[in-house]
């Protein structure tokens, strides 16, 4: 491993990175359990052995017992590596000693223990750079058949990054461990326009706590319009408004895989049982994304009817979000789509015009980018179907700025998006993982499947993203696509794939040429 870095400060704080990230959605950790990791720092990598620093005995202590398992699979998954983890006691403040003894714990899968004394090299946790993931190693073949208008030269790919002058992501994820809220998602970065204007308004009620008749809330419309957004800005409104009140947001996958898990071990069931109801039904504020797709799970819409019926009867705000009409649901219960009709139904529509250009005005806003106008407006003409399709156009125009330094005009965003303004093809999942296993000489098996490889990863997040940005699937169900994934871990790749296109030459060749190909009709495929 030490060889795919030229600097093993860097490479460390890449791996952990990308480590806590995991760590953060692993839904079998407690908030008290992700608590630990806080405050944890990378002080290098040397082989498979990683150095990292904690501020006392109990946070080394709890990392190497009761947290070593989930800690070592998320090294694991990142690196494909049987890691081992070396603790080193550090106060942040002190950088005087020139040496200190760290203790490397010993692992589930290898047994290996041993401490060893490795020197200090004073450094803060703002010094510790970060790489992008193939710098220096094996990365995925690249082929030699990008079109002529690509921007970008691909020699440049083994070049030092510039750092992007044009960097968007206003739409990351910050999710709170306690109410798996997105702290990012609030009223303040929602744009109204026509298509939400009413939606927003009465989501706002609910959050304030005056919209008692509006008692459950059902926001539907398609993917990508800021359902989830909504959901979000209200749990996060009602927590600034009182902050002693239970709020949780979970997704129907969520809700359903910890009903399963409460029902696995039947001596426990029942104490498990009590506890999955305690955590739902004594919450203030429950929020329940893509309800949609718990039609026909009838143990589920069971314990999710009662659930209901206990929250509604205590007066507690529920508010529930689908890509249609409650009355339009599948798989469901004439009882329960009647309590959902009881309260008040709200949609969300396709943006207008104005309000996509205000929303991209918002996304560069938040990031500090200053994007002309007239290329905010091209962008708003061209991409009209959801916020999602705006903000893959701008990310891929500040992209190019960013990785050729040159400033963003309309004549250079006209070239950057002029293979993806045709609308015509129809791009299936299915189509998107034939086509980057030809890209990458991999089979569909390894895209779909489970295997940890470095270069079957890196394709394997490149798919995620391509079916996230060119389908209107859930994150839910692209995790089913791509082998029964998680959502969190299809969520992870695109945030990924979307930072390092603006930061590796390479890894945006990868989307460019991809999204051409598929955009030109898959055929590549038909050969």
């Amino acid at each position: 491993m030490a060889a795919q870095s030229n600097d093993p400060v860097a490479h460390a704080n890449r791996i952990w990175s990308d480590t806590l990230s995991l760590l953060k959605h692993n839904k079998t950790l407690s908030a008290r359990d992700r608590g630990w990791f806080e405050g944890v720092y990378p002080e290098a990598i040397f082989g498979t052995t990683i150095v990292l620093c904690v501020e006392n005995t109990g946070t080394r202590q709890a990392l190497e017992n009761e947290l070593n398992q989930p800690l070592l699979d998320a090294l694991h998954m990142v690196t494909g590596e049987e890691m081992t983890p070396a603790f080193k006691i550090v106060k942040r403040r002190s950088a005087k000693s020139h040496g200190s003894t760290v203790k490397i714990a010993k692992t589930a899968r290898s047994g290996r223990s041993a401490t060893a004394t490795i020197p200090q090299r004073p450094q803060t946790v703002s010094e510790l750079s970060h790489e992008p993931f193939g710098a220096g190693g094996p990365v995925p073949h690249v082929p030699a058949d990008m079109p002529a208008n690509m921007p970008g030269p691909i020699a440049t790919q083994n070049t030092a990054p510039t750092r992007p002058e044009y960097p968007i992501s206003s739409n990351r994820v910050a999710q709170d461990p306690q109410t798996h809220l997105n702290k990012n998602a609030t009223f303040d970065t929602f744009v109204p326009g026509d298509s939400n204007r009413f939606a927003r308004t009465v989501a706002l009620a609910v959050a304030e706590g005056s919209g008692r008749d509006f008692n459950p809330l059902c926001i539907y419309g398609g993917s990508g319009l800021g359902k989830t957004h909504l959901l979000n800005a209200i749990g996060n409104y009602a927590l600034v408004k009182d902050p002693t009140l239970k709020v949780r947001y979970v997704n129907s996958e969520e809700f359903t895989n910890e009903f399963i898990e409460a029902l696995q071990n039947p001596n426990q069931s029942q104490g498990q049982i009590a506890e999955f109801n305690r955590r739902y039904r004594e919450v203030d504020v429950l929020l329940i994304d893509d309800i949609q797709f718990l039609g026909g799970k009838e143990a589920t819409l069971e314990q999710f009817f009662h659930t209901f019926n206990a929250l509604h009867q205590a007066n507690k705000r529920i508010v529930i979000a689908s890509d249609v009409a409650p009355k339009n649901l599948k798989g469901f219960e004439a009882r329960l789509i009647s309590r959902f009709d009881s309260g008040l139904t709200v949609d969300v529509k396709p943006p207008d015009l104005e309000t996509r250009i205000a929303i991209l005005r918002m996304m560069a806003s938040t990031n500090h980018s200053n994007i002309p106008n007239d290329v905010l407006d091209l962008i708003a003409e061209r991409f009209t179907e959801n916020i999602r399709e705006l903000e893959g156009a701008l990310t891929r125009v500040t992209a190019v700025a960013a990785l050729s330094n040159q400033p963003v005009t309309r004549a250079m965003a006209e070239q950057t998006l002029q293979d993806f303004f045709t609308t015509d093809v129809e791009v299936k999942p299915t189509d998107i993982i034939s086509q980057v296993a030809r890209y990458f000489h991999l089979t569909f098996e390894d895209i779909t499947g489970k295997s940890r490889m470095k270069n079957i990863a890196i394709a394997r997040q490149v798919a995620m993203y391509l079916t996230r940005e060119m389908t209107s699937l859930s994150l839910v169900d692209i995790g089913k696509v791509f082998g029964g994934k998680d959502h969190t871990t299809v969520m992870h790749a695109c945030d990924r794939i979307s930072n390092e296109m603006q930061e590796r030459q390479e890894v945006y060749n990868y989307v460019m040429q991809l999204t051409v190909r598929l955009k030109q009709g898959n055929s590549d495929l038909r050969q």
